[in-house]
């Protein structure tokens, strides 16, 4: 588990796993005023990050990251398509093989091809076409400069849309935004997300390849909390 401070471009720490003990004892031993004092906590939707950033940072507002719901509206995409996929004759199932990742990728980086492909896909299904235009019309929401207040408006007439199709992949992706409502629209208020942190993977995998992997946890923090050190800069 990677903690981080975005704002600052600091890595705080590297804990040994996910569970949420591990978590809670980390922020105990930052003691009561530094938890006071942490006014976002972003994360994924793991229930252990969430529920401990609840007990330990109370004046926090809790967000999910944008990139993790997005990741999960998208599984929900791939799974109506391939009901749709199942029920269609044979000519619309041709054309939609294989078609996962023009569906999921984000429109603006298609190729002109890719653009051609999606857009017969979309014309031999109706169904499709409601789907994805759905993905995209949520994709957009996270991308417009809105207040919370706004976003909850626009987040609700989006389920109503949704509810009135018949995809369980869909619904129950609902289900899963009426879960986590609260801290997906804590998202418009200070527009947090996971994207630095996701960096910070990136560069920790570089590291662990480049040391050919680490005799123990220590040595691997210690080379991770240096590389991220602003003084080795």
């Amino acid at each position: 588990m990677v903690i981080s401070a975005p704002e600052l471009g600091l890595v705080l720490d590297v804990l040994p796993d996910r569970n949420k003990e591990t978590l809670l004892k980390w922020l105990e031993e930052r003691g009561i005023e530094w938890c006071a004092a942490v006014q976002y906590a972003c994360s994924d939707m793991w229930d252990a990050y969430q529920q401990a950033a609840e007990q330990k940072l109370p004046n926090a507002r809790r967000v999910v990251d944008r990139f993790h719901i997005m990741k999960n509206l998208n599984d929900a995409l791939t799974k109506a398509r391939r009901t749709i996929q199942k029920d269609a004759d044979e000519k619309t199932k041709e054309l939609l093989k294989g078609c996962r990742w023009l569906l999921v990728k984000n429109r603006e980086n298609l190729t002109e091809e890719q653009e051609k492909q999606l857009a017969d896909m979309l014309k031999a299904s109706p169904e499709l076409k409601q789907c994805y235009e759905l993905k995209e019309a949520f994709r957009d929401l996270f991308n417009q400069n809105l207040t919370p207040k706004a976003a909850e408006k626009r987040l609700r007439r989006w389920v109503t849309k949704v509810e009135a199709l018949s995809f369980k992949a869909l619904k129950a992706f609902v289900n899963t935004l009426q879960n986590w409502w609260q801290q997906i629209l804590n998202y418009f208020d200070g527009r947090f997300n996971n994207g630095f942190a996701e960096g910070v993977n990136l560069k920790i995998k570089m590291l662990n390849r480049r040391g050919y992997g680490y005799r123990n946890f220590n040595s691997f923090r210690l080379h991770v909390l240096v590389a991220f050190d602003p003084l080795s800069r």
